[in-house]
């Protein structure tokens, strides 16, 4: 048997309460996102991991971000340092300082 994973478990509640918060229902969600209502049930129960296409589809239905998701198990940077730390995040240093506080601030 599969061991679920701490993060599935996480999410499926987290999806679930925010389709509730939306006041929609599995079988309406499922129609607006092409599946089937038992998929979305299923990704509420932590039975199967949804595609990350799917994942995106509901956040943009449920008014959510990816973050709202998985932000509880990214590991905080300090974006000060991006370019000499994370040579993938590109433009940081060059930022105006507000923008550069928006980003440290979120």
């Amino acid at each position: 048997m599969r061991r679920k994973s701490k993060i599935n478990i996480e999410i499926g509640s987290i999806l679930q309460n925010a389709r509730i918060a939306k006041g929609f229902t599995q079988e309406e969600v499922a129609e607006k996102v092409d599946c089937s209502s038992r998929y979305i049930g299923q990704l509420e129960t932590n039975r199967t991991l949804g595609s990350i296409d799917l994942i995106i589809e509901l956040c943009n239905l449920y008014d959510i971000t990816l973050n709202d998701i998985y932000g509880i198990y990214l590991k905080a940077i300090d974006l000060s340092k991006a370019n000499d730390k994370y040579p993938n995040i590109v433009g940081y240093n060059q930022l105006s300082s507000d923008y550069r506080s928006i980003i440290d601030n979120n």
